[in-house]
């Protein structure tokens, strides 16, 4: 008895099943590969699926596998063979405006350094998304703005990131949107100047509005010292102490604070000197300095010192300034900082003609200019600034004040952590 052979159509409904079912195994696998960041073996299973797809008549599962594979490529490195996969999804289906496939493909642009090239397809991602979608249009305007920033289009960059707080607000995501808003104020002050002040300082007061909702105390110690940052640099003092004081307070019980807690007292007591406030600035100084001395930091002790050296000087205790530029100095000196000895020497100068000790007034001038040229300080303006000194002691005329240059009062909170940069967002995958 001989037995009934299965028909070919059959026989090949079956492999189509058996390979359907391997392809979406593979995918998914890959999927997790890439979310446990194993880059090689990701890119290993979509390079499996996608061959299995090129075996299957219907050509949706192949073009699928292709984009996947586009993303690994990326992901593992390598931008310029993903960019070819996206290609060739694009020629598969030329009508389709997925907004997925134009992310992918800004993001190897991105990768490649074509700056132009991924913000215009950023754009066009922008334009496909929907109010209720975002968290990816929040993704999407912050990876523009950076892209604008490698352009050098700063006023760009920072409408970008302002639009993505607004769109990581309306998803509930505080966290995002204040770190997106604080990047706006940035770039808006720092770049072209175009953008109005007022806009600036409704973007701060956004960013501290999303900051009240945040639990991370680390980060919103952060982004508290930041908008104090800026508020000083927009001469807005009494804003930025109180950023200063209540950072200050996110950083109490912290296990790494100490240096956090160094740097806004530092900052506290730099605003209590631009406010005229001397006798509430010493506290804050002299913590500050015993802070960083404990910790070794001879630079940050430096600051501080000269900081309280300034105030003191104010409330005219002059043989005390003396005694504290003089520890300025040494700290600045023992880590080679010319620009901090150089403004030392211009303050003790002040101090000791206001002491009436002329020849030690013009002694210290004198190394202050010849420390100022050795610093290569692009500016000019100190060395007239010493030079008018200089002949206002050398000729008794006029009445000093002790002063040094401010530039050292604030100290910006480099060590804090920082959210993920624009390259850290993962790359997107098709189901």
């Amino acid at each position: 008895m001989t037995s009934s052979a299965v028909p070919v159509s059959a026989k090949q409904g079956e492999e189509e099943v058996t390979t359907r079912a391997e392809i979406e195994r593979l995918t998914r696998a890959g999927k997790e590969a890439m979310k446990d960041d194993r880059q090689d073996q990701a890119l290993f299973l979509f390079k499996k699926a996608f061959l299995l797809s090129c075996k299957l008549l219907e050509g949706r599962a192949k073009r699928m596998c292709l984009f996947n594979l586009g993303a690994a490529y990326v992901a593992a490195g390598n931008a310029k063979k993903g960019l070819k996969c996206f290609v060739k999804c694009k020629l598969m289906d030329p009508e389709d405006r997925n907004a997925d496939m134009h992310f992918n493909i800004a993001i190897a642009y991105d990768h490649m350094e074509e700056y132009a090239k991924a913000a215009r397809f950023y754009q066009k991602v922008v334009s496909c998304y929907s109010p209720g979608q975002g968290v990816c249009l929040g993704d999407t305007l912050l990876k523009l703005g950076y892209c604008s920033v490698s352009l050098g289009d700063t006023d760009s960059a920072a409408s970008s990131f302002r639009q993505a707080g607004r769109a990581y607000q309306g998803a509930g995501r505080m966290e995002d949107a204040a770190v997106a808003l604080r990047e706006s104020a940035n770039h808006a002050m720092h770049g072209g100047g175009s953008v109005p002040q007022a806009q600036v300082l409704d973007t701060l007061r956004e960013c501290l509005q999303m900051c009240e909702s945040i639990a991370d105390s680390s980060l919103r110690g952060k982004l508290l010292n930041d908008v104090g940052l800026h508020y000083a640099e927009l001469l807005s003092f009494c804003q930025a102490a109180e950023c200063f004081q209540e950072a200050l307070g996110c950083s109490l019980g912290q296990s790494s604070s100490a240096r956090k807690r160094a740097v806004l007292l530092q900052n506290i007591g730099a605003m209590h000197n631009a406010l005229a406030q001397y006798p509430e600035s010493l506290q804050y100084h002299a913590e500050a300095a015993d802070m960083y001395r404990a910790r070794g930091e001879r630079k940050g002790q430096g600051e501080c010192l000269s900081n309280l050296a300034y105030a003191v000087s104010q409330m005219k205790n002059y043989q005390s300034a003396v005694l504290l530029y003089r520890g300025a100095l040494q700290a600045f000196s023992d880590v080679g900082d010319l620009q901090g000895q150089w403004q030392m020497c211009e303050g003790l100068g002040a101090t000791h003609f206001c002491l009436g000790n002329t020849e030690q007034a013009i002694s210290y001038y004198k190394q202050a200019l010849t420390l100022f040229g050795k610093s290569k300080d692009a500016s000019s303006t100190p060395r007239e600034r010493i030079l008018s000194k200089l002949k206002d002691v050398t000729g008794s005329e006029g009445t000093l004040q002790p002063s040094h240059s401010r530039d050292r009062n604030l100290s910006p909170s480099n060590k804090f952590e920082s959210k993920p940069t624009k390259r850290e967002t993962g790359m997107r995958l098709h189901t």
